[in-house]
């Protein structure tokens, strides 16, 4: 389960995991995670949960919400982010999403190794079996492989490979949507801008909604359709 943890110079002072739909941030005593410092707002920021994610979102802070260094307005949090809060530092710890990029480094740590040794000129071919490389789980689980072509505008016909954990499309201020690629699938969640994705024609609104084989997909300016290889 995703958790979130509270230090300041070095020393955890808070933490706690993310067991309700939203836990707020802020100086005020009635938010679910307190931060006594002269930058934080009274009401800071908010985390709430939407499909298996959890977006960040700033709540009209003086100073701004900051994750690794960059101010956002709304962000899906990653394993690793770090929330500046005055002199405090606020860390999203997700250990299964961990996991999961433990599994395909491993997978890529595996086939260069392989790679290497068959291009050895001295040496015969090896097979993937004889292979070892060290991993805390054995692999229980595939990365799907997916990509998104433009139905309209200057890109049309032009495909994106969905190879990575996170895809954005769309324009900041119309609606920004981004893809995640999971093992179970792909699936798209609003990001920030006045319009939200729609799929098919159908708002999606705030929830995360898994693309399926010809999906189609609008995000601001972005017209594309889904695709599984």
């Amino acid at each position: 389960m995703a958790k979130l943890v509270l230090s300041t110079g070095g020393r955890i002072v808070h933490q706690c995991f993310l067991e309700q739909a939203r836990v707020t941030v802020g100086r005020e005593a009635g938010n679910d995670i307190v931060v006594e410092d002269p930058a934080v707002s009274r009401a800071h920021a908010a985390i709430t949960a939407v499909g298996n994610d959890y977006i960040l979102e700033d709540l009209h802070s003086v100073n701004g919400t900051i994750v690794n260094g960059t101010t956002v307005q709304r962000r899906i949090l990653q394993h690793g982010d770090v929330i500046a809060l005055g002199a405090f530092h606020l860390r999203y710890v997700d250990s299964k999403s961990s996991s999961d990029i433990e599994l395909e480094r491993t997978m890529l740590i595996s086939g260069l190794a392989l790679s290497a040794v068959n291009a050895r000129p001295d040496g015969p071919p090896v097979d993937a079996d004889d292979i070892r490389v060290p991993s805390a789980r054995t692999p229980r689980a595939r990365f799907p492989n997916g990509y998104m072509t433009w139905v309209t505008g200057p890109r049309t016909g032009q495909a994106r490979e969905l190879d990575r954990v996170v895809a954005t499309f769309g324009a900041p201020g119309e609606g920004v949507a981004v893809v995640t690629r999971r093992p179970r699938g792909y699936f798209v969640t609003h990001v920030e801008g006045r319009v939200h994705p729609r799929v098919n024609g159908q708002s999606i609104g705030t929830e995360t909604r898994e693309l399926r084989e010809g999906d189609v997909l609008e995000a601001g300016p972005d017209k594309l359709q889904f695709h599984r290889r």
